[in-house]
């Protein structure tokens, strides 16, 4: 079995799910699977319209594709079924396709109270959507960690609960879709506290999927030329925080609008590319290919363009630093919000 990697090289928000869909749909896998929890979102544009997808894999666009909830993720159950009936209007079929491992576990109410009562959004920008504190009570052990294969939940709605790893190892190939940021993880954030309660790396990613490194036979990572973090005392980059002011008169689109994250709604605040932050995010990573995005936030006349040749000498010479100063090629560029607006180098 032959597994990629999806990762996010920055601090979440890389338009990841539109790198989801564009590999789903050229590379045609087997399989793809999400794990993690709920706290992060993806868009993908599909049939002019964009969906935000916090527990389905956004490779579902690929419709001969298996959907995977891994062994390590952590479903919040009004959640799931939403984004269900959300998807059955494109794909009728989309919850015959959807696999859901029996390790799986449920983010409760308590979790959602716990890390309301420990103000963590005020302390570090935490989206306080009950993922840490799921993980905590997954780990004490104390009592039942109320995992997919301790009710009849899933099954009395109707989806697929199996061993979702003997499912993969029985399949050609896997898209495995990280979810929030390198530079976040727990462990090995430069910026800890202000971090998430998992490691997003590709290590963390494929062990809470169940794969082996020797499964994995490349990694995709994805980063934007302005990073982001999520609204409030969220904590630094290593770039200066910037205004979405700045980036519009930088960007000459007069128009262009505070960002705001998929799932709190919070207006994102935005940074200068610091390739320090980059250096470390490769080298914990070893990406085969680069995707880069938000090249229409450098020059707002590259929007939606699809040849290299037609970027303007502003998106082009930005590029051109980032190979020369990281020693890396560049792959596939960004140029707009919708599935068809890139560029492939």
């Amino acid at each position: 079995m032959k597994s990629e990697v999806i990762v996010d090289l920055q601090f979440g928000s890389t338009a990841k799910g539109k790198v989801a869909q564009y590999l789903a749909v050229n590379k045609k896998y087997d399989a793809t699977v999400r794990v993690q929890s709920i706290q992060a979102g993806h868009t993908v544009h599909f049939n002019d319209k964009y969906y935000k997808m916090r527990t389905i894999p956004c490779a579902w666009v690929n419709f001969d594709t298996m959907l995977i909830l891994g062994a390590g993720i952590f479903i919040e159950k009004d959640l799931l079924l939403a984004e269900i009936k959300m998807l059955q209007e494109v794909d009728p079929s989309i919850k015959d396709r959807l696999f859901i491992d029996y390790r799986a576990t449920y983010v409760i109410d308590d979790d959602f109270k716990l890390e309301e009562e420990n103000k963590l959004t005020k302390k570090i920008g935490s989206t306080s959507e009950g993922a840490g504190s799921s993980l905590i009570r997954k780990i004490w052990r104390k009592d039942k960690p109320t995992r997919v294969c301790d009710d009849n939940w899933a099954r009395d709605n109707g989806f697929n609960v199996v061993d979702t790893i003997s499912l993969m190892n029985r399949c050609n190939s896997v898209l495995v879709e990280g979810c929030q940021g390198s530079l976040l993880s727990v462990h090995t954030s430069p910026y800890y506290p202000f971090c998430t309660s998992r490691e997003c790396t590709v290590s963390g990613i494929i062990s809470e999927a169940g794969l082996s490194p020797y499964d994995v036979t490349q990694v995709h990572g994805v980063f934007r030329t302005y990073p982001i973090r999520v609204g409030g005392n969220s904590g630094d980059t290593g770039g200066k925080e910037l205004t979405w002011d700045e980036i519009a008169n930088r960007s000459g689109n007069k128009n262009l609008k505070a960002e705001v994250t998929t799932v709190t709604n919070r207006a994102r605040r935005i940074f200068e590319f610091n390739f320090d932050d980059m250096r470390h995010s490769l080298m914990i990573n070893k990406p085969d290919r680069l995707y880069l995005t938000f090249i229409d936030y450098i020059n707002y006349e590259d929007s939606g363009k699809t040849d290299w040749f037609s970027l303007t000498d502003k998106s082009r010479h930005f590029c051109r630093d980032i190979q020369k100063i990281l020693g890396v090629d560049l792959n596939w560029l960004s140029t707009g919000s919708k599935a068809d607006e890139y560029i492939e180098i």
